[in-house]
């Protein structure tokens, strides 16, 4: 074996007893998949997307302490567009969360945990509505940018209104993971829910994450 080989077969020995040892004290986590609306959120919202990341210690091989980001989509319903005689509108949801996470091996490189804890929600709802402006020159290249124009008129969509509400809230949930190998990473399947008491009406969701975990 070649010296630069030597070198680099050390190198990444020494990269993998770093990881190993980081993990031991540490985790993280990132993931996304679908989000369900609850609740009275479900008579408002679309299912949507979310994507969760987040980071922590170890007190224990069974106990994590996590701080995540989370967010969460929820799109208006076309019935309720439409009766509103909008255009579009958009729902967002975000969280800053505290969770405690335990569990323990379940046999064949898998694990159960419970997860759950309390942070600080926010969620914005924003209104647009269809105007129409005239333009001074109706250049076929505004197509390259899906703009129509007809006659000089352009169809624009204007931010007519919009509402944001933050407010304390708590989510509980579980899942399950699967260790790659030898490595310190699991691929992870969660579900959990989330209650914002936002203004005037609390926000739920049920978000299924599929990610990985260390």
């Amino acid at each position: 074996m070649s010296l630069k080989a030597q070198i680099a077969l050390s190198s990444l020995g020494c990269i993998l007893i770093a990881v190993n040892g980081w993990a031991q004290h540490y985790n993280f986590n990132i993931g996304s998949g679908p989000g369900f609306p609850l609740g009275p959120t479900n008579r408002f919202a679309n299912i949507s997307y979310n994507f969760v990341t987040g980071g922590g210690v170890n007190a224990t091989p069974h106990v994590k302490l996590t701080a995540e980001f989370m967010f969460h989509g929820i799109p208006a319903q076309k019935k309720i567009v439409d009766q509103l005689g909008l255009s579009d509108v958009k729902g967002r949801f975000y969280a800053l969360t505290g969770n405690l996470l335990f569990g323990g091996p379940i046999g064949h490189g898998k694990t159960a945990y419970a997860i759950g804890g309390i942070g600080w929600y926010r969620r914005t709802l924003e209104a647009k509505q269809t105007i129409f402006q005239a333009g001074t020159v109706c250049s076929p290249y505004w197509s390259w940018w899906g703009e129509e124009c007809v006659n000089g008129i352009f169809a624009t969509d204007v931010t007519v209104g919009s509402r944001t509400s933050s407010a304390p809230g708590f989510n509980v949930g579980g899942g399950l993971t699967y260790q790659l190998g030898d490595s310190p990473a699991h691929i992870y399947v969660e579900v959990r829910y989330h209650l914002a008491y936002t203004r005037n009406v609390h926000t739920e969701v049920l978000p299924l994450t599929m990610g990985i975990r260390f």
